[in-house]
């Protein structure tokens, strides 16, 4: 694939590395002082800043490429992006987290809620740690974990989240269900930003060939 990165931090570098390891090629490279023509892209992988969404939208739209959206705090907007990716006609998806592993967290927290609700003695609750530059507490990850839960079990279970900012913890995620008997828990850490990048480039290559506004687990684990 040919890709243009939108935001070069220390995400975007990461993306730009398993990215040319993967066998791809980084021909556009966007941030705020950076400028390049979009060099035949077909893709774009943005992890800029939900700022920057409109700008990213209208690249993607004028150029045709396909989109990943890895920035986060804009879902307020998902129709409207929704609208725009289709009018344009070109495929875009989005995630929390493009960490393979952490969308399988995903699909294992709906799961247990669906079966756990139905046991009364049980509570749940989720504890998230992250480095101290995290801005969002509680991360988008907690939240869309907590959100699986909550659909899984028809809205009987919904995590309360405790969230930390401290050191250099990349990530950390535990689910757990509380009884008087026993404790379950469904954790996640990362170990690094690859895993992210990683998922993020799997993404832009599972777009080819479509057009609409997808979630990552939705092209991941599509049957």
């Amino acid at each position: 694939m040919k890709i243009a990165i939108h935001g070069y931090g220390k995400m975007g570098r990461t993306i730009e590395k398993v990215a040319v390891e993967s066998g791809h090629q980084v021909v556009c490279i966007l941030d705020v002082d950076r400028e390049e023509p979009i060099g035949g892209a077909e893709v774009m992988i943005d992890f800029s800043h939900a700022g920057a969404l409109d700008d990213t939208l209208t690249r993607a739209c004028d150029n045709k490429l396909g989109l990943v959206i890895g920035t986060t705090g804009w879902n307020d907007r998902l129709a409207e992006v929704k609208q725009r990716v289709e009018s344009a006609g070109i495929a875009c998806v989005y995630a929390s987290n493009f960490s393979p592993g952490a969308n399988v967290v995903f699909g294992l927290a709906q799961r247990a809620g669906e079966l756990v609700s139905r046991f009364p003695q049980y509570e749940t609750g989720m504890e998230e740690r992250h480095h101290s530059q995290k801005k969002d507490a509680p991360s988008g990850t907690a939240l869309r974990i907590a959100a699986a839960v909550k659909s899984g079990s028809d809205g009987k279970l919904d995590p309360t989240i405790v969230s930390s900012r401290a050191g250099a913890e990349f990530g950390l995620h535990t689910l757990f269900f509380d009884s008087p008997d026993d404790l379950i828990e469904i954790s996640h850490r990362a170990r690094g930003r690859e895993g992210f990048a990683r998922g993020a480039v799997m993404a832009a290559a599972l777009l080819r060939g479509r057009k609409g506004l997808f979630r990552f687990d939705e092209l991941a684990f599509d049957e």
